[in-house]
């Protein structure tokens, strides 16, 4: 069959010409049109569920809201893990789905739950409403509003800016394409308030009810359908919508004795902003943050152009005093990320071409092997296009890596070609160049055919990892299989096709180089012909040398991406409020400006209005740094990091700060929920004794060496004042537990009881209680109340009024609480330090029944990674002994080229070994294509020596005559693999990181395996087959 497809090729040769060149076509249109980012998105298929219920304490959220949502949402199909922050005013659930979910099914799904459990929540305490369906990494764009260099906060204040951003700045956006929400996030929430004197409102024989229900039965729009007037329709509407504060002000309460008592009379009603859950500050001056949020599965860099698109006309409607700059723009580390994978790309192409030269010494030789590179990757671009995949560090690391392989197909077919047109000629025959190339890769085309296919199988075990890796890792493998797949027809199409037209048969003379590289190879082979055992023997040493290193080698689950910028946690004791958060990122800004590496210092306290669950005790501080080759201080980004960190410690001693990167933080998040590359979890029922338990296990932790950034949530500590009834008092006045609760909820709360429409705007109108009555909790006793006989008393005579310490939040998953620590780990490996920690712990801490720990963050990826590889690798290897069985229709020569694959991981494990890397995920990756290579050359090494057999040659001279010739097509492979990586291997570009382990296995494992394939092979197989033989002699006929 792949005869006959060389053979149709050769036959119409225009037409191969033309659908290639439609390829190449389809092929640069896919470069065009493929997402580009600069990760894959590791998005789970997870719904995120809100309830905001503002003024309710972390365990009342909990009972009341959190529980009720969870509990429903656990019964959905597919769903993999829910987990849940309760904390002040707000309920977070996160229900995460199995990755084959649809994400709009499962939103669904959930939605139709929370319509149920909607109706069961308590009446006044909010409503479930699911976050936005933007990706995990979707925060595409961050920018500020912010006042302009002069003005003041007299002439625009904080109130103006959150208004400008929410009904200006914000709706623009939101009509970009590919924007699910923008959000934002510091400010003031302008808000109309209603704020009541409770001595006037009693002395006018009034309640606080009276007020909270004249506002809505005061603000209202109606229609009175139509009215018929002569001929004519007219249209009647009701218009009594409150468009001002003298409009509230102006509502009449009672009347008298004919004289009304207006809302005026007993409150004040002003402009103010809303009670505020967090703040943004930017180098230390208050500003309003908005975060662009792209949708599930869009392109992160043309939403950024979009986005970046409408700035201009935002900036042209912000009025004079107000500008708007962009802090963050994904799309700088994405062009830096897929620059790096790119250069590389490039620069091994053009390495590739120079080795095909050296060893081809012929041009056209060279440059029709060359074709097939660019070409096999515009495939690939196809295939990543047709499967909706994106260009990021990971699929491009995938075409890195195939360079190399990418041209072996066409290097053993051109290579063979040419050689057979030099036989030709140097026997006397006319050539015909058809012919010949056509005799060429009927030789070849099989193991060619083979090979390919194997290295493909090889790729296998990554499309069954699942999780986070697997989102990471396939698009890897998806590139590869592409590139390798278009590298196979080509070799079997346009190569000969191509070789056919432009080689021209001459005497085939090695260049200078192979010449010199044979006179050196031939004696080395006979030396290690005539010594079998001892080649056998230094062998399996250096591959038991190699394997003993094998444990000394760290294990990791990724090495980090640096992403050229800086994230900072700082968390301060529970009981701070947001002023003094605020005040500390002053300090912090001000600190910052003593490192000149530092461009703009960005600091987020507690929670925007969608996507944080933070309280206003913690906040991240965002650090721009200026480009490193502007840098003058001689520091590294590493040096930079610790030395803010020790600035950090001496100027805010109070707070517990640690660093990591933007996307780096949001990947921990969304993987685990935890923001950390690993977390011990204590699961159990009280939180009190979760409270205990962990800061014992903390204190085990520390002592645990390469600990770093070890943090245990400051739980208990957030102070309340608890205002419990007292149902006999109540009684006895004739009272209710709701006229308390109201006082509570409205007066102190100041929870918006109707909303004031101005144009598209909506504010809220809240009623509270003024200043003066809740300056202190002795005043909060003082607040009077009103009896069923009209008589005025304090509200310490009903309820008890009592300080006491509460929880910050409680975090619950698979329907349990939890306590977190999370931690870092520098300096050494994460899987070691996983098992000493677990030793001490086991030996320090005894837990109750009841209570238990697990281990989560990036340990439980590397685990589960790691055991999925476990399964599938021997399994890829039992089908890749099946490919070379049928190649060769034999066990022994399958067995043979299979007994290449161990001695071609020597080379990675010292190399991993020699640079100090740790065994991820990516340098397995470089194991599992190192494999492929060194099977590669053993094929066609092992399918030549058996065509030479064939033609009657003894074994040694097969042995000696098929090495010599297949020296240069194995050299060449192997050099260009290799070649095709170093760019890979040296380069320092942002993503470099990620690519580096990958590259360091496969120029180590390749040297070695390249070595084995020329030295151990040949003496295997002349060996085999002199034993096979002796035992056909013995054998009686």
């Amino acid at each position: 069959m792949l005869n006959h497809l060389v053979e149709l090729s050769l036959r119409y040769k225009v037409l191969v010409l033309i659908i290639f060149a439609v390829i190449a076509f389809l092929g640069l249109r896919a470069v065009q049109t493929v997402p580009i980012d600069a990760f894959p998105d590791v998005t789970p298929v997870q719904v995120s569920i809100y309830t905001e219920s503002p003024g309710l304490a972390a365990e009342d959220v909990e009972q009341l809201l959190t529980f009720p949502v969870e509990s429903a949402m656990a019964g959905l199909p597919k769903v993999q893990a829910i987990r849940s922050v309760s904390l002040f005013g707000l309920s977070f659930v996160s229900v995460y789905f199995e990755d084959d979910m649809d994400i709009y099914f499962a939103r669904q799904l959930t939605n139709e739950r929370l319509q149920e459990v909607g109706d069961r929540l308590p009446e006044g305490y909010g409503k479930p409403s699911m976050g936005p369906n933007a990706s995990g990494l979707g925060q595409v764009l961050w920018y500020t509003v912010e006042r302009a260099p002069g003005v003041t906060e007299e002439q625009v204040s904080d109130m103006d800016l959150r208004t400008l951003h929410d009904w200006t700045v914000r709706l623009i956006l939101r009509t970009a394409p590919g924007v699910d929400d923008v959000t934002s996030w510091g400010g003031g929430e302008r808000q109309y308030q209603v704020r009541i004197d409770p001595q006037r409102l009693y002395a006018r024989g009034l309640g606080f009810s009276d007020v909270l229900n004249a506002i809505p039965a005061n603000n209202g729009q109606v229609g009175g359908n139509v009215m018929d007037v002569g001929r004519e329709q007219y249209l009647v509407r009701g218009l009594g919508l409150l468009s001002s504060a003298e409009d509230i002000g102006a509502i009449v309460l009672k009347a008298e004795h004919g004289v009304p008592v207006y809302l005026r009379d007993v409150a004040t009603v002003v402009e103010a902003p809303a009670p505020r859950f967090g703040a943004v500050t930017r180098d230390g001056e208050e500003v309003v943050l908005g975060m662009a949020l792209a949708r599930i599965g869009e392109n992160a860099k043309n939403v950024v152009d979009e986005v970046t698109a409408k700035l201009a006309t935002v900036s042209a409607a912000l009025p004079e005093g107000v500008v708007l700059k962009p802090i963050y723009q994904r799309t700088d580390l994405v062009n830096k990320a897929v620059g790096t994978a790119t250069t590389a790309l490039v620069e091994g192409s053009v390495l590739v071409a120079i080795v095909l030269f050296l060893f081809l010494g012929e041009l056209r030789s060279a440059l029709v092997v060359i074709v097939a590179l660019p070409l096999a990757m515009l495939i690939a671009f196809i295939g990543m296009q047709q499967f909706g995949l994106s260009a990021n560090l990971m699929s491009l690391a995938g075409l890195a890596i195939g360079i190399g392989m990418m041209v072996d197909g066409a290097v053993v077919m051109v290579e063979n070609a040419f050689r057979l047109m030099a036989e030709r000629q140097a026997r006397g025959e006319r050539v015909n160049r058809t012919s010949a190339v056509l005799a060429a890769a009927k030789e070849v085309a099989n193991p060619i055919a083979f090979a390919i296919g194997i290295i493909i199988v090889v790729f296998l075990p990554l499309f069954a990892l699942e999780g986070l890796e697997g989102k990471l890792f396939k698009p890897m493998a998806f590139t590869i299989a592409f590139a390798m797949g278009g590298s196979l027809i080509l070799s079997l199409t346009l190569i000969p096709v191509l070789a056919s037209l432009i080689l021209k048969p001459k005497s085939e003379k090695d260049t200078r180089f192979v010449a010199w590289l044979k006179r050196r190879y031939r004696p080395i082979l006979e030396w290690a012909l005539g010594r079998k055992h001892l080649v056998l023997g230094i062998a399996l040493a250096a591959l038991t040398g190699s394997l003993a290193l094998f444990p000394f080698l760290g294990k990791e689950f990724m090495p980090q991406l640096q992403e050229g910028s800086i994230m900072w946690r700082v968390t301060s004791i529970p009981s701070t409020s947001l002023d003094e958060s605020i005040a500390v990122s002053k300090t912090i800004a001000e600190a910052f400006k003593r490192f000149p590496e530092v461009e703009t210092t960005l600091a987020m306290i507690g929670r925007a209005e969608k996507g944080e669950t933070a309280d206003v005790n913690y906040m991240e501080i965002y650090t721009a740094l200026k480009d490193p080759d502007t840098w003058d201080t001689g520091r590294t980004i590493k040096d930079l990091e610790d030395a803010m960190q020790e600035t950090l410690e001496e100027v805010v001693p109070t707070t517990v700060p640690s660093y990591t990167q933007p996307i780096q933080m949001r990947v921990e998040e969304l993987i685990s929920g935890v923001r950390a590359t690993l977390a011990l979890k204590l699961y159990g029922e009280d939180l009190g004794e979760l409270d205990r338990l962990s800061a014992q296990l903390k204190d085990v932790l520390a002592k645990v060496p390469g600990v770093t950034d070890l943090s245990l949530e400051a739980n208990v500590g957030k102070p309340q004042i608890r205002i419990v009834v007292n149902r006999a008092e109540l009684a006895r006045h004739g009272m209710n537990a709701e006229e308390v609760l109201t006082v509570v909820r409205n007066g102190l709360g100041g929870e918006p009881v109707s909303v004031l429409l101005d144009g598209v705007k909506r504010f809220d109108i809240a009623v509270r209680l003024d200043d003066a009555t809740r300056a202190s909790v002795e005043d909060l006793r003082r607040i009077p109340l009103r009896t069923a006989t009209g008589a005025v008393l304090p509200l310490a005579e009903v309820a008890e009024v009592s300080v006491a310490e509460g929880y910050s939040f409680v975090r619950r998953e698979q329907l349990q609480r939890y306590a977190v620590i999370q931690m870092d780990v520098r300096g050494r490996d994460v899987d070691g330090f996983v098992k000493e920690a677990g030793a001490a712990l086991d030996a320090a801490v005894e837990l109750p029944p009841g209570y238990w720990i697990e281990w989560g963050g990036a340990f439980e990826n590397q685990q589960r990674a790691l055991a999925k590889l476990a399964v599938i690798v021997p399994v890829t290897i039992f089908f890749i002994f099946l490919l070379l069985y049928t190649a060769f229709n034999s066990v022994k020569y399958a067995a043979l080229i299979l007994a290449n694959v161990p001695f071609a991981t020597l080379g990675g494990i010292v190399a991993l070994f020699i640079t100090g890397q740790y065994l991820s995920v990516p340098s397995a990756i470089g194991f599992i294509a190192v494999f492929g290579v060194a099977m590669l050359n053993g094929i066609v090494l092992v399918s030549f020596l058996n065509e030479l057999r064939d033609k009657g040659l003894s074994v040694r001279d097969a042995v000696t005559e098929g090495t010599a010739l297949r020296l240069r097509p194995v050299l060449m492979t192997a050099s260009v693999a290799i070649l095709g990586l170093v760019p890979m291997l040296l380069s320092s570009g942002v993503g470099a990181e990620t690519q580096r382990p990958l590259a360091t296995v496969v120029v180590g494992g390749l040297l070695s395996s390249t070595l084995l394939t020329l030295l151990l092979l040949p003496v295997l197989y002349e060996w085999l087959e002199t034993r096979t033989a002796a035992s056909t002699e013995e054998t009686p006929s």
